[in-house]
């Protein structure tokens, strides 16, 4: 498994959330595990999204490549 060292965190975010975790009954370190979880599926639901938006928008289109590669080659 990875391990991650953060810098430069500020004193007092640090006690808060060690004051959540302790109220959670977790390590610091569990917490900061969950965050960062919880984040990455987050950030992979918002992408799966957009793509899902995307797709939709484009459903049904007919795109010619062979006629934009004979342009491109008459340039």
């Amino acid at each position: 498994m990875a391990q991650v060292l953060v810098r430069n965190l500020d004193d007092a975010v640090v006690a808060r959330l060690k004051r959540i975790a302790e109220r959670e009954n977790m390590s610091l370190e569990q917490k900061f595990r969950d965050m960062a979880i919880r984040e990455a599926n987050a950030a992979e639901e918002r992408f799966q999204r957009v793509a899902e938006r995307i797709r939709e928008q484009t459903r049904g289109m007919a795109l010619d490549t062979t006629a934009m590669i004979r342009e491109d080659r008459d340039r």
